[in-house]
C-alpha cells in the first residue's frame, strides 16, 4: 500500500538577522488589506515566517527566560533547532513556526530593543543592557548566530501539521532542575542517593518509603532525591540565612560535594562520602523510631497537625533535620530519651513562627528556621 504520510524535513540554518527579517516580512503580509497577495508580494513575501498558527500556545516566557537564551548565543552554548512548516497564506508560501515559537521571539523581541537583559549568571556584566547597548562586537556575534531548523515541506494537509505538532510536544519534556543537578552536580554521593531512593521506590512497603513520600511521580521528577539532598546540607551544614527555598539547599549541597571530589584526593572523598553515609543511615534511625508516632515525621503531623495532602512538607525537611543536628550530631541540648527528644521537638513546633496565625511568610524562611533553632533548648524554646 502506498504510504502518503512520509516527510522529509530540510535543514535550514538561518542567522538571528535573517530571522528577524523573516518575522517582520510576516507580520507585514498579516497586515496586507488584500485577501490574495499579487505575484510581486508573493515573491517578496515568500518564506517569511508566521510566528503565531492558530494551533500555536501563548507567549508566556519570563524575561529572564528570554535572556538567558541572548547569553547562550554570547558564550557559545548550543540551542535547540526550531521546527517550522511550510503552508499557504494569502497565496504566499510562508513558515509556520510548529516549535520553537519562544526561542525565535526571544531573538526577534531582544533585537527590537523590547527588553533589557536580566539575571545573567555568565555575563553579568551586560545584566539591565539593551541590544544597542552591548558592545558591537557582541551585537555582531548575535545577529550572526545560525540557528538550526527543520522545514517541513509539502504535508498533506493541515491535520498532518497538527499531528506533527502536537506529537513533538507529547514527546519532549524538559529535564526537571534537579535532572539538570545530577548531571552537572556529578559525586559518588549523588549515586550513592539515586541507589537509595530507589531501593525505597522498588519496595513494596517500608516505613522510609512512606516518610520520604516515594510516590511514581516524585520518584521520576526527582523530588525524593531534592528533598533528601536538602535534609543532608542541614544536617552536615546547619541553616544557612542566605538560602531562600529547600532547592538552594539541595543544589549548594550536589555543588560542595561535586566541587570536593574534583579537588581532594580518592581516599578524602571516600572519607567523606563514608561520613555522610553514617550520618544519614543514624538520622533514618531515627526517623523510623519517630514512625511510632506518625507514618509521615517530616510533615506537621509530627506535632499533631493532621494533613491529607502534604506527607513530605519541605519546611519540616528544613526545620525537623536542623532540631535533630543540634540535639544528637552538636550536642547542644541534652535529652533524657528518644521520647524526651521528640516531645522538645512537638514543643518547639507548636509554639513556632509555623503555627502563628499572624506569619504570612514562606514556612521555609532560613532567617525564622534559625531563630527556632537557636531558641530551641532554651527556657524559651523548650
Amino acid at each position: 500500500m502506498e504510504n502518503n504520510f512520509t516527510v522529509k524535513p530540510v535543514t535550514l540554518d538561518h542567522t538571528i538577522k535573517n530571522i528577524v527579517d523573516a518575522i517582520d516580512k510576516g507580520y507585514e503580509l498579516q497586515q496586507l488589506e488584500t485577501e490574495t497577495a499579487d505575484a510581486e508580494q508573493r515573491l517578496d513575501y515568500s518564506d517569511c515566517l508566521i510566528m503565531k498558527p492558530d494551533y500555536q500556545r501563548e507567549y508566556r516566557s519570563t524575561n529572564e527566560d528570554e535572556s538567558s537564551l541572548i547569553e547562550s548565543v554570547l558564550v557559545g552554548i548550543p540551542i535547540p533547532p526550531v521546527f517550522l512548516c511550510s503552508s499557504r497564506y494569502k497565496g504566499v508560501q510562508v513558515l509556520n513556526v510548529v516549535d520553537g515559537q519562544h526561542r525565535l521571539y526571544a531573538f526577534y523581541r531582544f533585537r527590537k530593543g523590547l527588553f533589557p537583559l536580566s539575571e545573567l549568571p555568565l555575563l553579568g556584566e551586560y545584566s539591565g543592557k539593551y541590544f544597542g547597548e552591548l558592545p558591537i562586537e557582541q551585537q555582531e556575534i548575535l545577529i550572526s548566530h545560525k540557528l538550526p531548523a527543520y522545514v517541513f515541506r509539502n504535508f498533506p494537509g493541515k491535520n498532518f501539521e497538527l499531528e506533527v505538532f502536537n506529537r513533538y510536544n507529547k514527546g519532549t519534556k524538559a529535564l526537571t532542575q534537579q535532572e539538570i543537578r545530577n548531571a552537572v552536580y556529578a559525586s559518588p554521593h549523588n549515586e550513592y542517593i539515586s541507589a537509595f531512593v530507589e531501593k525505597m521506590y522498588k519496595s513494596t512497603n517500608g516505613v522510609l518509603k512512606a516518610a520520604y513520600n516515594v510516590t511514581k511521580d516524585r520518584f521520576l521528577k526527582k523530588k525524593v532525591h531534592e528533598g533528601i539532598f536538602s535534609i543532608l546540607y542541614v544536617l552536615e551544614y546547619g541553616i544557612n540565612v542566605d538560602f531562600k527555598d529547600s532547592t538552594t539547599y539541595a543544589n549548594e549541597y550536589m555543588r560542595i560535594k561535586s566541587e570536593l571530589v574534583n579537588n581532594k584526593t580518592e581516599d578524602e572523598a571516600k572519607k567523606d562520602l563514608d561520613e555522610t553515609i553514617l550520618r544519614f543511615a543514624e538520622f533514618n534511625a531515627w526517623l523510623e523510631k519517630c514512625t511510632e508516632f506518625t507514618p509521615y515525621p517530616l510533615s506537621k503531623e509530627l506535632y499533631g497537625i493532621s494533613s491529607k495532602s502534604y506527607k513530605f512538607q519541605t519546611s519540616m525537611a528544613l526545620i525537623i533535620p536542623a532540631l535533630y543536628r543540634k540535639i544528637y550530631l552538636q550536642k547542644q541540648v541534652c535529652v533524657k530519651s528518644f521520647e524526651d527528644g521528640v516531645n522538645m521537638m512537638k514543643n518547639a513546633l507548636s509554639n513556632s513562627f509555623i503555627e502563628d496565625p499572624n506569619y504570612t511568610a514562606s514556612s521555609t524562611n532560613s532567617k525564622e528556621i534559625i531563630k527556632l533553632v537557636e531558641k530551641f533548648g532554651t527556657n524559651e524554646g523548650a
